[in-house]
């Protein structure tokens, strides 16, 4: 009988399926097409978001915020430069008859609770809104008979409350900073955790997915405690808000500041959630150095919700 040689060339074709693709991971994929599609979305969201705020901030009166004043109080226009505030630094011996005598000035155009109001005094940070200079030279002469130490204040007024300006903005800008290089590092170890699995390193992968989870739940946490902070913790002055807390409805600046911040927060709330499943599915044996979508596909979201923050940390933070 005779025996046929097969070839090399002869063998691969015989054990190769013409259904199966030569290329195991194809640059482009129905995946990231539909990532692609989706982040362009977002794109769109969030240009229209950072773009509203721009107008608003542009189309804000010139005399918006104040320092002697709440947010676009109409005494502003009333009093102009010729407004003197007052400044109690120290309430004395006898706080109890300082906040009785700046309580029904407050009252007229502040809503502060009565223990806000002795936190504000007690802590040196109560200012009496704008007066004519006269009323507040005789208020000041009051108020230092009482024991208290007063500093006049003269109007100082803004378009946009100015970074690190307490008697307006209430941003801590230090702990965002701390905060925004945290997100930036957690991005990092998702290329990192990438470039593992890639390499058949699948303890590798885990642990800098682990680290991308841990950063990013403490970026959430941080943003979770400033909201928390600038919502019921701190007392602010009367320029921030005229009840002494930073809400949503305290003024434009913190509209902006809520609704920007909070769908940013509800992106890294998704992301984290997309990159806990990531990891309890890869601790169940999933994903190898040929099959990684997933990891892939989470890590351009995770990417694009840090890219977005650092914007929203300039514009809204820094500038």
């Amino acid at each position: 009988m005779a025996h046929e040689t097969v070839t090399d060339s002869q063998h691969e074709h015989q054990e190769r399926d013409p259904a199966t693709p030569m290329v195991k991971n194809p640059i482009i994929t129905p995946g990231k097409v539909a990532m692609w599609l989706f982040l362009a979305t977002e794109v769109m969201f969030f240009t229209g978001l950072i773009g509203s705020y721009v107008v608003m901030r542009a189309g804000s009166p010139p005399n918006g915020f104040s320092s002697i004043f709440s947010p676009a109080q109409p005494e502003i226009a009333e009093l102009g430069d010729a407004a003197v505030g007052l400044h109690i630094t120290d309430a004395g011996p006898n706080p109890e008859k300082v906040i009785a005598l700046v309580r029904p000035l407050l009252d007229k155009v502040a809503n502060y609770a009565p223990r806000d109001l002795v936190h504000l005094v007690n802590e040196g940070h109560a200012i009496i809104p704008g007066q004519r200079a006269n009323v507040a030279d005789e208020l000041a002469g009051v108020l230092r008979k009482s024991g208290a130490t007063v500093e006049e204040l003269h109007q100082q007024t803004f378009a946009w409350p100015k970074p690190y300006d307490h008697t307006t903005n209430p941003l801590s800008i230090d702990l965002t900073a701390i905060n925004t290089f945290i997100l930036i590092c957690s991005s990092v170890t998702m290329v990192l955790s990438l470039s593992r699995i890639q390499a058949g390193d699948r303890l590798g992968m885990q642990k800098y997915l682990l680290a991308t989870v841990v950063m990013g739940g403490v970026f959430l946490g941080v943003q979770v405690f400033e909201y928390r902070e600038l919502m019921m913790m701190h007392v602010y002055p009367i320029g921030v808000s005229n009840s002494g807390h930073f809400v949503p409805g305290a003024s434009l600046f913190a509209s902006c500041f809520f609704a920007m911040t909070g769908f940013h927060g509800a992106h890294v709330a998704g992301g984290l959630v997309a990159l806990i499943v990531l990891l309890i599915g890869s601790l169940m044996g999933k994903f190898t150095a040929d099959d990684h979508a997933p990891l892939e596909l989470v890590g351009l979201y995770w990417h694009f919700v840090d890219l977005v923050w650092i914007l929203l940390f300039t514009v809204v933070y820094l500038i």
